[in-house]
């Protein structure tokens, strides 16, 4: 029935508008859906407590801390954000980022890292909201989806080989990921029986559920059973581990003036979180919003994203970020307004006291719920379809995957940021170079290489596809000079610019070495279909042979002109005047 709702309230995009002031705050609620809009939020927050529980875990902070987290980004986002349903909280994605950053500096739950951490929070967050103010949204597309695809996966393994010691119910140990799986295999003579079983029901529990009815809080189903099992069978004395004691308190004020060392350190991390937070969240506002067919306005979901995250820092949590999974089960369950964030943050409020109640919790079973998280980041059929698609996106999946697991989940980053830079600048240094030829009967002008095109006699027509700068630069130079020696009858060259966007001073440089060139040869140029910024870049040039160049509407103009041009030039038998 929800899914038939959401067919019939979409908005087509052509009429989709973004709301805009505490007016249009619930813009789409009525009595009709009021009821729905409380249970999604109700099922969000069931979703959440768990999820949150567990990605405490992750970021080394008390449980209580993620809680905390999840109220104030819930609040803060319903206040700021554009979009109706995306969950900002704890995120499993960017927990480990700062944790191994941070951990060197101070050991976990302490004092001085939880201040680390908050400070991190903040200085994550007011960059964000810059971003989101400036709207430089187009900063979250830098990575490619590849990339993202590779970087994500290598967190899913890091994720689940940091939480096999407790699924096991052995102590952990050791820093990278090969010395945890030596570590690993050498303690399988203290495995806990009950842990496995108790780690592998709740994941299993949440594999079938998710099939059955992705909407309803199977973690939290899970993870109470698996609570019961526990404190009726006694298994603390059987090897399973407990949450411990978890202090229900109020926010606490952990901002403190850090040295040089310390604020390069969360500096650098918390850059290294905003690539990821841009990424994610872009994705996930982008999605629901086409998902629920309403207008999406990214830049002020970036602002709320950074607010949320230094209120967090604020009130003595850590970094946050959009959630896909929470935000996909909130719109599986039905919601579509702000009503839904404004409920599940509340009932957290609400629920908060009662916290001190989660000290039962197996680790063993928070654990199966990070395996489940896991083993989502790892997309095995995105995986295929990039290799069917491209091998060299491929390896570049691969590649990012790998520097996360094998060198450490910042250089993996590092990795994957430098790939996309390394992807761009091959593509724009690389373009492509097409020859143009008439259709037979028509003014259109296509590839040569296509039936039914014919390249007219005298003309060299070809299509550069992308702007012109200093990277491939000389790779026009040489390009043009091979496609005229396979033509070297050719008088007249005409250039379809109507993919370069830009010019840069090497890239005129170059383009008025192979104009001049060309002159010397009596070859005339002309450029088709160039825009007024390319035009008045060539105008403005100071080069003379770029003066000499010729600008049409279209390569068919371009051609009749240069045939004519010909024409009126040749002598009585017909060949051109020296």
């Amino acid at each position: 029935m929800a899914a038939r709702d959401d067919v019939t309230q979409r908005t087509p995009i052509g009429q989709r508008t973004v709301a805009r002031g505490i007016g249009q705050t619930f813009i789409g609620l009525t009595k009709a859906n009021f009821p729905g809009q409380i249970l999604a939020g109700i099922t969000l927050l069931a979703i959440a407590i768990p999820e949150q529980l567990a990605t405490s875990q992750l970021a080394g902070v008390p449980a209580f801390t993620a809680l905390i987290a999840f109220i104030a980004a819930s609040l803060v986002f319903f206040a700021i954000g554009s979009n109706p349903i995306v969950s900002v909280g704890a995120d499993s994605t960017i927990a480990p980022l700062f944790a191994v950053a941070l951990l060197r500096l101070a050991p976990a739950s302490s004092a001085e890292y939880m201040e680390l951490v908050a400070a991190t929070a903040v200085v994550a967050g007011l960059i964000v909201m810059i971003i989101g103010l400036l709207k430089l949204g187009w900063l979250a597309d830098f990575l490619s989806l590849p990339i993202v695809v590779g970087f994500l996966g290598g967190i899913g393994v890091i994720i689940i080989t940091h939480q096999l010691p407790r699924v096991l119910g052995v102590a952990s140990g050791g820093e990278s990921f090969v010395q945890r799986v030596q570590w690993i295999s050498h303690q399988f003579g203290h495995v806990s029986v009950w842990s496995v079983v108790l780690a592998l029901g709740t994941l299993v529990v949440m594999v079938v559920g998710e099939k059955l009815n992705a909407k309803l809080p199977w973690a939290l189903g899970a993870v109470l059973v698996a609570t019961a099992i526990a404190a009726l069978g006694s298994l603390a004395s059987h090897g399973v581990q407990e949450l411990g004691a978890v202090s229900a308190g109020l926010p606490t004020w952990r901002l403190h003036w850090l040295n040089a060392h310390e604020w390069a350190i969360v500096c650098t991390t918390a850059l290294t979180l905003v690539i990821v937070i841009l990424s994610q969240s872009a994705a996930t506002c982008r999605t629901s919003a086409d998902e629920l067919g309403i207008a999406d306005d990214l830049s002020r979901d970036f602002v709320g994203i950074g607010l949320a995250n230094v209120a967090c820092g604020l009130v003595g949590a850590f970094p946050v970020n959009a959630s896909p999974a929470r935000t996909t089960v909130t719109r599986l369950a039905g919601g579509r307004t702000k009503l839904v964030l404004l409920v599940a943050g509340v009932g957290a409020l609400v629920l908060s006291p009662f916290a001190k109640f989660a000290h039962m919790i197996p680790l063993a079973a928070l654990a199966g719920v990070l395996l489940f998280i896991g083993g989502r980041l790892i997309k095995i059929g995105e995986f295929r379809r990039i290799l069917a698609t491209s091998r060299w996106e491929f390896s570049l999946a691969i590649i990012s995957a790998l520097g996360v697991i094998l060198i450490g989940v910042e250089q993996g980053l590092g990795i994957a940021v430098g790939l996309a830079i390394l992807d761009q600048t091959w593509r724009s240094a690389r373009p492509s170079m097409i020859e143009l030829g008439r259709r037979t009967g028509t003014t259109s002008w296509e590839p040569e290489k296509d039936e039914g095109v014919e390249r007219v006699d005298n003309i060299l027509a070809i299509f550069f596809g992308e702007e012109l700068f200093f990277a491939n630069a000389g790779v026009f130079r040489r390009a043009m000079h091979d496609h005229l020696s396979k033509v070297p009858e050719t008088h007249h060259v005409i250039i379809d610019a109507v993919a370069i966007t830009e010019i840069d001073f090497t890239g005129l440089t170059a383009l008025n070495q192979v104009v001049d060139d060309l002159t010397k040869d009596t070859i005339s140029v002309s450029f088709a279909r160039a825009n007024d910024a390319v035009r008045e870049r060539i105008a403005k040039s100071g080069y003379p042979a770029l003066a000499k160049i010729s600008f049409y509407d279209s390569n068919d103009a371009a051609a009749s002109a240069a045939l004519a041009t010909e024409a009126t030039t040749a002598g009585p038998t017909g060949e051109a005047r020296s």
